[in-house]
């Protein structure tokens, strides 16, 4: 019984002394460990990629990315007492996105963006080109409507030389939904509906061939659009926070390779931006298959020597795969 005690003593003594030395064995090894990532985390904030998703990231990704806004109405006859109501919105979300300084933003007021659902990629495509831009920002007003609330107000509008159809009216809902387009695929990119009842001066105005004007944007209605309007244009910039910054190969002349961005996008002398060659799907017969586009593999980095408002022209770096140049068309990008 003593000898079994002793042994299972000696056993125990063993087994604490091995956990030590596993244990004192474990620090180095965890301290290491911390290390290595440390200088991993190191590696990813000084390569510029930790601040991709900031709001205010520092270069490569402060280039400011094109983007061109467009305000539709999703049913065109319902504010007719708004008329131009979808131009005045539009050129408000593009000064709220001037704000940011973060894009470069156009805008357009053509007409058939409002039925180019028949055909979106191709016509997002279309515009990309079009207009030189990277995103598309459709701003569509799906509802005006507007409703009283009955009472004292319909007594007092009674004998109004208000029209009939605005008369009591003192409440109106809002509905304008944004969408988001990528012009390289004419892929949606993000999509969202603001809604709101807004009660007050909600009415704009009926007939007298009058059309909204910024001013009407200190109304009741105007203000709460606006602060929609400001709303879309934080969710914008958070959205493509984390988009690198695209444009295009413009033309290849001898050694030099003209890029379609300059000092006004951000672009400086001596930042480097990575090249993908622009591969097409063909039909069986031979032919280009209409509106198919897809960026093929990398092709390697160019380097910006000289820096004008609106292009650059870069070197090919050794980086290059294969030595295959540049060519017109291709797709330049941050990283």
């Amino acid at each position: 019984m003593t000898v079994t005690f002793y042994k299972l003593s000696i056993v125990g003594v063993l087994l604490l002394l091995l956990a030590g030395c596993s244990y004192i064995g474990e620090m180095p090894v965890a301290a290491q460990w911390n290390t290595l990532q440390s200088e991993e985390q190191a590696k990813v904030v000084n390569s510029g990629a930790f601040e991709v998703c900031l709001l205010e990231p520092g270069p490569p990704f402060s280039y400011r990315k094109v983007i061109l806004v467009a305000g539709t109405l999703g049913v065109p006859d319902l504010p007719r007492d708004l008329p131009g109501i979808a131009h005045v919105t539009s050129t408000r979300l593009q000064t709220h996105l001037d704000a940011l300084g973060r894009f470069n933003v156009l805008a357009t007021h053509d007409t058939t963006f409002e039925s180019m659902a028949l055909d979106t990629a191709a016509r997002v495509r279309q515009f990309g080109r079009q207009y030189e831009s990277q995103f598309v920002v459709k701003l569509e007003i799906q509802d005006l409507a507007l409703h009283s609330s009955g009472g004292w107000l319909s007594t007092l509008f009674k004998g109004s030389t208000q029209p009939k159809l605005f008369r009591g009216s003192n409440q109106r809902n809002v509905s304008i939904k944004l969408y988001i387009y990528d012009t390289e695929y004419g892929a949606l990119f993000h999509s969202q509906l603001y809604q709101r009842i807004v009660s007050g001066n909600v009415v704009g105005f009926p007939g007298n061939g009058r059309t909204v004007s910024p001013s009407w944007f200190n109304t009741d209605l105007g203000t709460q659009v606006d602060e929609i309007l400001k709303a879309m244009s934080v969710q914008i910039n958070e959205k493509l926070a984390c988009v690198p910054f695209s444009t295009k190969v413009i033309a290849v002349k001898g050694d030099d390779i003209h890029i379609n961005a300059g000092f006004l996008d951000g672009i400086r002398p001596g930042e480097t931006l990575r090249v993908y060659r622009r591969s097409y799907i063909f039909l069986p017969d031979g032919t280009q298959q209409q509106g198919t586009q897809k960026q093929g593999k990398d092709e390697g980095w160019v380097k910006v020597n000289a820096v004008f408002p609106d292009h650059s022209i870069a070197g090919a770096t050794q980086d290059s795969v294969g030595g295959v140049r540049p060519d017109a068309g291709d797709v330049v990008r941050a990283w």
